[in-house]
């Protein structure tokens, strides 16, 4: 692993390419950028590089809604754990908001079918910031 020193003087796209991380969109660039910059190590940068959701200077996330409850009758939930000691995330546009935890999304289409997903949010800390990530 390198230390940051190293990781400093290394180019970004360097980096990246020692790292085989590609394909990457430009707001997630963005944030792989602010966090090469920032000093990150290896694996903390990989983290970013691959989460479904990063969440800059935030201490919640939007986790995204399952495919099931868009259909006409379906409905959704975020949680964590079960019966009567579960935690729900908060309905907003474009998802749940949920702060850290392993969270199961889940939903129906009101009718047989049900899926559920489930998703590891963490706080990570990146150039003396809270960021807030989803994988």
């Amino acid at each position: 692993m390198n230390t940051t020193s190293e990781i400093t003087t290394e180019s970004l796209d360097a980096r990246l390419a020692r790292l085989n991380i590609s394909g990457l969109s430009d707001g997630r660039s963005n944030s792989v950028k602010i966090a090469h910059d920032a000093g990150v190590d290896d694996a903390t940068l990989k983290r970013i590089a691959e989460a479904i959701r990063v969440k800059r200077d935030s201490e919640t996330i939007v986790l995204p809604p399952n495919r099931l409850e868009l259909c006409s009758r379906g409905r959704g939930w975020a949680r964590i754990g079960k019966g009567d000691k579960a935690q729900w995330g908060e309905r907003v546009d474009g998802g749940y908001e949920v702060g850290p935890g392993r969270w199961t999304v889940g939903g129906n289409d009101g009718f047989t079918r049900k899926k559920e997903d489930v998703y590891d949010v963490k706080h990570i800390t990146v150039g003396g910031k809270i960021w807030t990530i989803a994988n």
